[in-house]
C-alpha cells in the first residue's frame, strides 16, 4: 500500500485592490468614532431648532431683550455643531486627499499580518500592532490606536481572486477580537 502524504494546511490569505473614496474614509472614521448618530445631520438639526424657538418667540411678540438673549445662547451652540461638522468633512477630505495620492492600494491578509503596497510605499503590519477590528457594512476597520491614521482599512469591494467576504472576516476574526461593546 502507497504512503499518501499529506499536505501542510496552507495559510489562509485574502488580496484585495482598490482605491480609496471619500465614503470609505468617512464610513471608518464615522466606525471609529463609535457614535450612533449621524454627525452630519447635526448642524442642521440645531439650525431648525434654533430657528424655531426664535420664529416662536417673535410670534408670541417676546420683549425685543428676551429674543436677543435666547438667539445669543442659541447661536453658540449652533456655532459649535456646525464647526465640529466642517471639521469633520475637513478631516475627511484631507484623509482621503491623502490616500488617494498613494495610488492604487494592493493588500494581502495572512498569517504574518497585513501587508499593503502602493505606488510610493510598501508596509507590513503584523497583527499584533492591532487592538480590535470593526466591521462595518463595506469596510473592516483595523484599529491600532486611538489617533485619526492609526488605522487599516479593508474595502469589501476591494477583494479580488474570488475571495468573499465571509473569506476576509475568517482571516481578521483569526488574528483580532472585535471592537470591544461600549454598553
Amino acid at each position: 500500500m502507497k504512503n499518501e502524504e499529506r499536505e501542510a494546511p496552507v495559510s489562509a490569505r485574502v488580496e484585495l485592490a482598490y482605491l480609496p473614496t471619500r465614503a470609505d474614509i468617512a464610513e471608518a472614521l464615522h466606525a471609529r468614532s463609535g457614535s450612533a448618530a449621524h454627525w452630519w445631520r447635526l448642524p442642521l438639526i440645531a439650525g431648525l431648532i434654533t430657528a424655531a424657538v426664535l420664529v416662536v418667540l417673535l410670534m408670541l411678540a417676546a420683549p425685543g431683550h428676551v429674543t436677543v438673549l435666547v438667539a445669543a445662547a442659541l447661536c453658540p451652540v449652533l456655532g459649535m455643531l456646525l464647526g465640529g461638522w466642517v471639521n469633520q468633512l475637513y478631516r475627511v477630505r484631507q484623509m482621503t486627499r491623502y490616500a488617494r495620492s498613494q495610488g492604487e492600494y494592493t493588500m494581502r491578509a495572512d498569517d504574518n499580518g497585513v501587508h499593503a503596497a502602493t505606488a510610493v510605499m510598501g508596509t507590513t503590519v503584523p497583527w499584533a500592532s492591532f487592538r480590535h477590528y470593526t466591521e462595518t457594512a463595506n469596510l473592516f476597520i483595523l484599529v491600532i490606536d486611538d489617533t485619526v491614521g492609526g488605522m487599516t482599512l479593508l474595502p469589501k469591494r476591494g477583494l479580488r481572486d474570488g475571495t468573499g467576504v465571509d473569506g476576509i472576516r475568517a482571516v481578521v476574526a483569526r488574528h483580532l477580537a472585535p471592537r470591544p461593546s461600549s454598553d
